[in-house]
């Protein structure tokens, strides 16, 4: 068990702050026949504007101090109104070194209304912006999505020679994202009173995939949290899961995947526990050819920004060898995998949290014939 998680903890990642060059924003046509009206394409941008903010949560209990990335609906938008002034979010790799959005509004008022949180995992050696593209998507469909940074499994934390043990990050990386769902459900922060309870997902890459699975079950020392009614785990490094604690999992489940993923290899990971989700109802398994891991990040949107001299060293070496193994062909070209997971990932949570029936559509493997991947689609009642 050790060795492969070790092994899934390669992954570099990002985090919030300063550098004025975009974030790509994701500009996909929708496949033809597959979207239209007033229902937009899962992977496009969709109807709301989308604030940034950075909270501090702190459990008490475990005396573990989670930074978080929250982006979530809000009626601000870039660019700002003529005569206004809205600044753009700013995703930081190191202190005074990030990427800025053009999507996200940083820290603009919270939209009115009742929407779903989602906790979203990032993978060991990352950070809570690995994913921030996906997060904006999901925002500006009206989800509230919040990534803590798992104190001690970062990318910093590795950089500077802090890291704990992998098996102490399986039981506290579950209790991290039942100590974010606490806070962002109270209704005495900011968020508790645009969120619904009752519609709570948790998405994962890597070990956060891993995490989005045993979160609703438990693992090692970490209870099962019932509020969690919906798991997607992207590159999961689940194959230290034993089947039994997999088939607990009643849950609906979406599994995504890249077919020549090194460090968590689809064969031994996500089709392992496809087939081991005998519980879990509507499980949902996407593979992607030529897919590697980090093929579903933002990294190779980052990467350039290791050659900034401000970026530590332990940092850049991350990134940029990172980059040479995912961002150059043969591999996947990663905006089409990052669509890929954009689309699937919205549209499962669309048809299976929020319940919208409209969305199952997206899902069927005809779908997928509109995407630039020849993704194959496995479904199981």
């Amino acid at each position: 068990m050790v060795a492969a998680l070790a092994l899934a903890g390669s992954e570099p990642a990002a985090g919030p702050a300063a550098l004025a060059v975009p974030l790509a924003a994701p500009t996909s046509p929708a496949p033809a026949g597959t979207a239209g009206g007033d229902l937009p394409a899962p992977d496009e941008l969709g109807g709301h504007g989308v604030g940034y903010q950075t909270v501090t949560i702190v459990d008490d209990f475990r005396h573990r101090t989670l930074t978080t990335a929250v982006w979530y609906p809000s009626e601000d938008r870039l660019p700002g109104p003529a005569g206004g002034s809205v600044t753009p979010a700013s995703y930081e790799i190191a202190p005074r070194v990030g990427i800025q959005s053009r999507v996200a509004v940083a820290d603009a008022p919270v939209e009115r209304g009742r929407f779903p949180l989602v906790v979203l995992s990032h993978g060991s050696a990352g950070n809570r912006v690995q994913l921030a593209s996906l997060a904006e998507v999901l925002a500006s469909h009206g989800y509230v999505v919040a990534a803590p940074d798992h104190p001690g499994d970062t990318m910093a934390d590795f950089a500077a020679g802090r890291d704990e043990s992998q098996i102490g990050e399986a039981s506290d990386r579950p209790l991290d994202v039942s100590a974010v769902i606490d806070w962002m459900l109270c209704p005495d922060q900011e968020f508790g009173p645009v969120l619904n309870p009752g519609q709570v997902a948790v998405v994962g890459f890597s070990f956060g995939g891993l995490t989005a699975l045993v979160s609703p079950v438990g693992f090692l020392h970490a209870p099962g949290d019932p509020r969690v009614r919906v798991v997607v785990a992207i590159s999961p490094a689940s194959e230290v899961l034993p089947a039994g604690v997999v088939a607990r999992i009643r849950v609906p489940t979406l599994l995504i995947g890249g077919t020549v993923d090194p460090l968590t290899p689809i064969e031994h990971n996500a089709d392992q526990t496809f087939g081991e989700l005998t519980s879990a109802p509507d499980r949902l398994e996407v593979r992607v050819p030529r897919g590697t891991h980090n093929s579903f990040t933002d990294l190779c949107d980052q990467a350039y920004l290791a050659a900034n001299g401000l970026v530590p060293q332990g940092i850049r070496v991350r990134l940029q060898l990172g980059a040479l193994v995912t961002c150059l062909p043969p591999m996947v070209v990663a905006a089409q995998a990052q669509q890929v997971a954009r689309w699937y990932t919205v549209a499962y949570l669309e048809r299976y949290l929020r319940g919208d029936t409209r969305y199952g559509r997206f899902l069927t493997p005809a779908a997928s014939a509109g995407l630039p991947v020849p993704v194959t689609v496995r479904t199981a009642p």
